[in-house]
């Protein structure tokens, strides 16, 4: 696709969307800021589970 085209396509989706192109452009970091909160918030989860796993419940032995 041409520069043309893709600029012709980005004015076109901003016309859908009804946003300006300054607001799209404002918008455009949002998701992957969302994906970076997402994934630390799955390793701190994760890395909490594994905290209670190991430092918990394998030191405390066979309950009965």
């Amino acid at each position: 696709m041409t520069d043309e085209g893709s600029r012709e396509s980005l004015h076109h989706q901003a016309e859908i969307s009804g946003f300006s192109d300054a607001e799209e452009r404002l918008l455009e970091p949002v998701p992957s800021g969302a994906a970076a909160l997402a994934g630390a918030t799955v390793f701190l989860l994760l890395l909490g589970w594994f905290f209670v796993y190991f430092l918990i419940y394998l030191p405390r032995g066979m309950v009965g």
